[in-house]
């Protein structure tokens, strides 16, 4: 029941690219889509894109992915990720801030409704944050009334 959002961000919080599906959806499966149409050489996903196939994939186009570890994987594969976390707020901060303008509350009867709401929520999304950065620069905070 429901739908997914996969989305990748900028450093500085502007949405590139989207796809929604179903949640039965694996994230790993448009991971290769996404990336691609993002055209970025560094991509930090979660641990839900934690798959060496597809890694090793997207490392012959030029293209590495990112990824915190899991807490049951060995130690062999754990690299330093401590700057992960400080990144992956940022993509956290991003989708937090899409709920609070409504992405999460659709009623729409078509896929095309939908996906012509959440654009539109993203375009929003996307002005205020550019707004706010002009007079803040690098902030998060979409709206300077919070």
């Amino acid at each position: 029941y429901g739908l997914k959002i996969h989305m990748i961000v900028t450093k500085t919080g502007f949405p590139i690219t989207y796809s929604i599906t179903n949640p039965g959806v694996h994230d790993v499966k448009v991971l290769e889509t996404l990336s691609e149409e993002a055209n970025l050489p560094n991509i930090l996903g979660d641990k839900g894109y934690i798959s060496h196939k597809i890694h090793e994939k997207l490392a012959l186009k030029g293209i590495t992915i990112s990824v915190p570890p899991r807490k049951n994987m060995d130690k062999s594969e754990k690299l330093d990720h401590s700057l992960l976390g400080k990144q992956r707020k940022t993509v956290e901060t991003v989708f937090s801030s899409l709920e609070k303008l409504g992405c999460q509350n659709f009623n729409s009867r078509s896929v095309k409704g939908l996906e012509s709401r959440f654009e539109s929520i993203l375009l929003a999304y996307s002005v205020l944050l550019s707004r706010a950065q002009r007079r803040f620069e690098g902030t998060l905070r979409y709206s300077l009334g919070y």
